[in-house]
């Protein structure tokens, strides 16, 4: 067993405001050191400001509104600006609380920090003094030392669902991705209404032999995204996608009036799947025809039913069954 210290505490930065009650002061504020703000990023950040004057005394901020802004580092571009909450106005002690979604847009780097008073009385827009040369930015440390630093994902080639045929059989694989290193893999898959089995598999080189990672999964029309946390050391990954259905065809759809009213069957196949019916698509000129194949207990299809005839429709289009489709994956 070990331990380890942690230490939970909130940055509390003193800062020079100039009194103007036309006290006279006979020492110079001089702090021998002063630390650059840390702003972590993916969480909630509260920053104690103490005013104090150059006898390191405390200012009256009563009726001052007092403005936070995170700065780049070479000034062009405000980053940030939010308003000081007043803790001791006679005490001159006041907050700021940057949320985490306030640094969302904000990236880890190095950058200004400044505060800007705004004196009802006065009527003057007047810097607030960070160090003893009159300075009115200081440095801070935008990190990602909580909130990890965005990775971008990558994309996936996806099977096409080429024809399956007695020498195809209906077993397609997505590209195989270099994964060295990486104990944990995100993927995201987008479906269209797709039915089928996929599992991951590993391998140590991108030929193969590749290896079953966990379970497959099986889906029935799908069209929600899905998500796989693939876990392990494996140097490249891919998927296997199995649809269901063997070598049904089916040939041209009947048309009257550019509407389609019926489509003869050639084939009957093996192995689709009875509820839900899959579907099948119309190719050809026109548009907006739909309809579904009816498969028995068997895996046959001996039907395809027509649920809209669309419109204009000139030759007769082709009618071809499909389970769906795999449209993206992506990971990270």
């Amino acid at each position: 067993m070990y331990s380890t210290t942690a230490y939970l505490y909130q940055q509390r930065q003193q800062v020079i405001l100039i009194d103007t009650s036309g006290a006279y002061f006979d020492r110079r504020w001089q702090p021998v050191y002063a630390k650059n703000l840390k702003i972590h990023r993916g969480v909630d950040n509260v920053i104690l400001f103490e005013f104090v004057n150059q006898d390191q005394k405390p200012v009256n901020i009563t009726g001052s509104t007092i403005t936070f802004r995170l700065i780049s580092t070479n000034g062009d571009i405000l980053l940030l600006s939010k308003d000081l909450e007043i803790l001791s106005a006679a005490y001159g002690r006041a907050k700021v609380t940057l949320l985490s979604t306030d640094l969302d847009e904000v990236d880890a780097q190095p950058v200004g920090w400044s505060l800007e008073r705004n004196s009802a009385t006065s009527e003057l827009y007047e810097p607030v003094f960070t160090n003893a040369y009159s300075g009115g930015r200081g440095t801070a440390d935008v990190v990602d030392s909580v909130y990890p630093a965005f990775v971008p994902s990558e994309i996936m080639t996806v099977p096409t669902n080429p024809e399956i045929s007695q020498s195809n059989p209906n077993r397609n694989h997505t590209s195989a991705v270099y994964t060295q290193g990486r104990d944990l893999v995100t993927f995201q898959m987008d479906f269209d209404n797709f039915s089928g089995n996929v599992k991951a598999q590993g391998s140590s080189t991108q030929l193969g032999p590749w290896y079953d990672v966990g379970s497959q999964r099986q889906y029935i029309n799908r069209t929600a995204r899905d998500y796989w946390n693939v876990e392990g050391y494996h140097n490249y990954l891919r998927f296997e996608v199995n649809q269901y259905g063997y070598k049904a065809k089916i040939g041209n759809a009947v048309v009257s009036g550019g509407t389609v009213t019926n489509v003869t069957m050639n084939n009957s196949g093996s192995q689709w799947i009875s509820t839900p019916f899959p579907n099948v698509d119309f190719v050809g000129e026109g548009t907006g025809a739909e309809g579904y194949a009816v498969a028995t207990a068997g895996g046959n299809v001996n039907a395809v039913i027509v649920t809209a005839g669309g419109a204009g429709y000139v030759n007769n289009p082709n009618a071809k069954i499909n389970n769906g489709f795999i449209t993206s994956i992506a990971y990270r």
